[in-house]
């Protein structure tokens, strides 16, 4: 999986490089599609370094992850909050799994996904 799969770790997303929140989850939708269950998979990250492997769960636990975000992401920008408001943010709503630093790189590249848009 590479740099698509960062497991219960907050993500590098490296927007100046081509990353886009809506075309990854896209990606492990065709992921979690391709293969079955027994399926083992290898992640270029994880928060704790012995669960560099995992199953489709681990996938979704990510992939929900980056839903919440730019939902978060969304919501907030229709309520007119500035970037510099929106990174004032600690938490994202309904998000429990994720861990260690690195959400100020999550609310930057959703909130510049969100507002590029327009």
């Amino acid at each position: 999986m590479g740099d698509l799969m960062f497991n219960r770790r907050y993500p590098f997303i490296d927007r100046s490089a081509g990353a886009n929140i809506k075309s990854w989850i896209s990606c492990l939708d065709k992921t979690l599609a391709t293969f079955d269950d027994k399926t083992i998979f290898v992640f270029g990250h994880a928060f704790d370094p012995i669960k560099v492997t995992g199953t489709k769960d681990d996938i979704k636990v990510f992939q929900d992850y980056l839903s919440k975000l730019l939902h978060f992401a969304e919501s907030e920008v229709k309520a007119g909050k500035s970037k510099e408001e929106f990174l004032k943010n600690t938490v994202i709503p309904g998000v429990t799994e994720m861990n260690g630093d690195g959400i100020e790189r999550s609310l930057t590249a959703s909130y510049e996904e969100i507002t590029a848009q327009k």
